[in-house]
């Protein structure tokens, strides 16, 4: 098989995956055998080769996160436009439950195989290969309602499927498991059979995707939830998100010392110390107003490590010098980074503010091609008017919560919900105003709470907090303009 093919995985088989499928030590007992499915870290071993972690509840319960995805979102959305020919074949969550994308609290992947990304790199699949998949909701769902929908989507899209899944459904641990019909994953046979999993987690539903064997491993606490040796030793005080990736020799080389011999004589160093790369890992921790970072690399020896340092520290002095000529030019991350070798590792950080993401949004902009217009319809016969009705949900806004004048500020809106259902999230448009009343600028996004789970409760009303962007220095007031509510069960209000 070609690993680079893309392989087409039918919608209703990943809603079925989706729909039975904190960093923190493993317990003394296993989760098991107290009637919930391990938590997503505990995938991990010391045989595992690439490890990638993802505390999302965590992490977008900061500002920075809720400012990075609604600025990011126009980029998304002019993308998706261009390609959404293609994205009309994927599927989409709320099919089943009314799951969403913001309903995913842990992700976890687990990879063991010494040669997967050689034998990627030679576009060939090691059989040895394992791999679990395992993501944590924020919510419980009720599984066997989850399990027939998405056997029922999957006998639609393709016949006669339905009957082997159902057949292969076994008890392991406190998890229902199926077996995936390979043809139904790739389009070449995979070498070993994988399986697919739902059941109870101690803080929301559990699901898991991998082969058989590492996924009943997982399943029956049978994973240490560790890295080997020195990797593991940073486990616990990893960020919220966090990458671990092995270099092989073959990809270490083509990155350093293959390509030294035409490299500039300053960097030459640099080059060469790279072919000594091990390991390299990446952490990223959510705040308030920034984003920290950090890069490790991990060499062959402490002479590796002191080798890469040097390098570096030339090539930022050269970036540094030529920000002097042009200071707006540079991001302000350049100006806080900090690198040293400690032993045979050597270590990048830095922070990321809303002011580097602005610059690589504008950057991104710049390069994507506007969308193709779309061929509308012919208008629809005029029907009457139906008569006026009040939305669910009426805002208000209050005040900036400080005068600072910041284009991403803070803004308190008086939120009334006239509906008995609690309010996750409110798409609206804040209109920027001066003293007078003049029209400054707008930006359109959706807003949710940043601390708790319902933005607003049933038929209550409250002030809430909601970040503005793009706020003009003269804005005094806005002017607030509803188009969408969101209710905690999934279900959605849109204006006319």
């Amino acid at each position: 098989m070609n690993p680079r093919q893309r392989f087409p995985w039918p919608s209703a088989l990943i809603l079925l995956c989706f729909g039975i499928s904190r960093l923190a030590e493993p317990p003394a007992v296993s989760a098991a055998a107290e009637g919930t499915v391990p938590a997503p870290s505990r995938a991990f071993t010391p045989r595992t080769a690439i490890a990638f972690y993802a505390d999302v509840k965590g992490a977008s319960k900061s500002a920075i996160w809720n400012a990075i995805t609604n600025k990011a979102a126009p980029l998304v959305e002019q993308f998706q436009s261009m390609h959404r020919s293609q994205l009309a074949s994927l599927p989409q969550a709320q099919a089943l439950s009314g799951l969403q994308e913001t309903d995913i609290a842990e992700i976890a992947i687990m990879i063991e195989g010494e040669k997967f990304l050689s034998e990627l790199q030679a576009e060939r699949f090691d059989p040895t290969t394992g791999f679990v998949v395992v993501v944590r909701l924020t919510k419980t769902v009720d599984p066997e309602n989850f399990i027939k929908q998405g056997l029922e989507a999957i006998e639609k899209q393709k016949p006669g499927s339905r009957g082997p899944i159902e057949k292969s459904r076994r008890r392991v641990g406190a998890a229902e498991v199926f077996d995936v019909p390979a043809e139904a994953l790739v389009e070449h046979k995979l070498p070993f059979t994988v399986s697919a999993a739902l059941g109870p987690g101690k803080e929301g539903t559990i699901i898991a995707l991998g082969r058989s064997e590492n996924l009943q491993a997982f399943l029956s606490g049978k994973t240490e939830g560790q890295l080997r040796g020195q990797v593991n030793d940073t486990l616990s005080r990893r960020g919220q998100i966090w990458l671990y990736v092995p270099v092989p020799p073959d990809a270490a080389k083509s990155l350093g010392g293959a390509n030294s011999a035409n490299a500039n004589p300053m960097f030459a160093g640099l080059a060469q110390s790279m072919d000594k790369v091990r390991e390299v890992s990446l952490n990223l921790n959510f705040g308030a107003s920034q984003v920290d970072f950090a890069l490790e690399f991990g060499c062959a020896d402490g002479a590796a490590a002191t080798q890469l340092s040097q390098g570096f520290q030339a090539l930022l002095g050269m970036i540094q010098m030529g920000a002097q000529q042009n200071p707006a030019s540079m991001p302000p991350f350049v100006g806080k980074i900090k690198a040293a070798a400690d032993g045979s590792a050597f270590r990048l950080t830095t922070a990321l503010t809303m002011r580097d993401f602005d610059l690589a949004l504008q950057n991104a902009t710049r390069g994507v091609p506007a969308a193709p217009p779309r061929v509308s319809p012919p208008p629809p016969r005029a029907e009457p008017a139906p008569a006026p009705s009040l939305p669910p949900v009426d805002v208000e806004f209050v005040q900036f919560s400080a005068e600072e004048q910041e284009s991403l500020r803070s803004a308190k809106v008086r939120v009334q919900n006239r509906s008995p259902r609690p309010v996750k999230e409110l798409k609206l448009t804040f209109t920027y105003l001066d003293e007078s009343g003049r029209k400054l600028g707008q930006w359109t996004r959706n807003h949710s709470s940043l601390t708790a789970a319902n933005l607003i409760g049933g038929e209550t009303s409250g002030v809430v907090d909601c970040l503005a962007f793009e706020v003009p220095a003269a804005a005094k007031k806005v002017s607030v303009t509803l188009h969408e509510v969101t209710f905690a069960d999934g279900e959605k209000w849109r204006a006319n």
